[in-house]
C-alpha cells in the first residue's frame, strides 16, 4: 500500500468528532482522506470496485493508501476547469432556502419525498435525476451506506455549454459497516447489518431504494473474480453477504 507524503499546505479542511480529527488534502489534482472511525478508505475502494462491474457509467475510483503514515484513500478530482459541482442542498439554498432534509419530511410517504427532490432539480436545471437516484440508492442498499445526504448528492454545471448532468457517484466511506463506533467488532455481521440505517429519504435502505426504483445492475462473474483477489476483511464479508441477499434485484 503506497504511503503519500503531503505537506500541511495541502490540507483543505479538517472535520472532527469525539473519535478524532480527519484531515482532507488536495494536491496536484488528487483528493486524499484519512480514516477516522474505522476502514473508510477500504470501503471507498471496494465500492468503486463494485461500480466497475456495474451499469453505472460515472463514478469516482478510489485507491486505498496511506497518507502521511495514516490509512485512508486517494481519488482524482472529477471536475474539469469548466465544471462546478452543485450539491442538492446548495441548489436548494440558491432558489428556495431552508434545510432540504427537513423540508422533505413534511411528506409522509417516501415516494413523495423523492418526487419532491426530483421535481425541484428538474424545475431549476431541466435535468432528470431519476436514473441517478435509482442507481445510487440501490447502491446504498447493497453497501449499507449510512452517510448519503444532500451534500454528496449533486449535479455538475458546465459553464461553457450551460448543461447540467449528474455528478459521479462518490463518498462511500461510511458503507460496509466501516464505522467501528456505530458497528462494533464484538457484534456479529448480522447484528450490525440490522443496526444499519439509511439517508436521506428514509432510515430503511430497502424502502428508499424500492421507491426510487432498483436501478443498479451488477456483473456478478466479473465482480466475484475481482473480489477473490482481495484479502479477507469484514468489509469483504459484508459485501458478499449483501450481494447474495440482493442478487434477485441486482443480477
Amino acid at each position: 500500500m503506497k504511503d503519500y507524503k503531503l505537506s500541511a499546505q495541502a490540507i483543505v479542511m479538517m472535520s472532527g468528532s469525539s473519535a478524532g480529527t480527519q484531515p482532507k488534502y488536495y494536491d496536484n489534482g488528487y483528493w486524499y482522506k484519512t480514516n477516522n472511525n474505522g476502514y473508510e478508505g477500504l470501503s471507498e475502494y471496494l465500492v468503486s470496485l463494485l461500480l466497475s462491474c456495474s451499469n453505472v457509467d460515472s463514478y469516482v475510483t478510489y485507491e486505498e493508501c496511506k497518507v502521511n503514515g495514516r490509512s485512508g484513500c486517494r481519488s482524482k478530482n472529477f471536475l474539469n476547469k469548466s465544471e462546478t459541482y452543485i450539491s442538492f442542498q446548495r441548489l436548494y439554498d440558491m432558489y428556495k432556502g431552508g434545510n432540504l432534509t427537513e423540508d422533505i419530511m413534511l411528506y409522509n410517504e417516501v415516494r413523495d419525498r423523492i418526487n419532491y427532490v426530483k421535481d425541484f432539480i428538474f424545475e431549476y436545471t431541466e435535468y432528470d435525476i431519476t436514473n441517478y437516484l435509482s442507481q445510487i440508492l440501490t447502491l446504498d442498499y447493497v453497501t449499507l451506506n449510512t452517510d448519503r445526504h444532500f451534500h454528496n448528492l449533486g449535479i455538475i454545471a458546465n459553464k461553457d455549454t450551460g448543461e447540467f448532468y449528474a455528478a459521479p457517484v462518490f463518498d462511500n466511506g461510511d458503507a460496509l459497516l466501516s464505522n467501528y463506533e456505530v458497528f462494533p467488532l464484538d457484534y456479529d455481521i448480522e447484528e450490525n447489518i440490522e443496526r444499519a440505517y439509511s439517508e436521506p429519504f428514509s432510515s430503511n435502505h430497502g424502502i428508499q431504494a424500492k421507491e426510487a426504483g432498483f436501478g443498479l445492475k451488477i456483473d456478478y462473474d466479473m465482480l466475484n473474480s475481482k473480489l477473490e483477489k482481495e484479502p479477507e476483511s469484514r468489509a469483504i464479508k459484508v459485501l458478499k453477504h449483501q450481494l447474495i441477499l440482493l442478487k434477485d434485484i441486482l443480477y
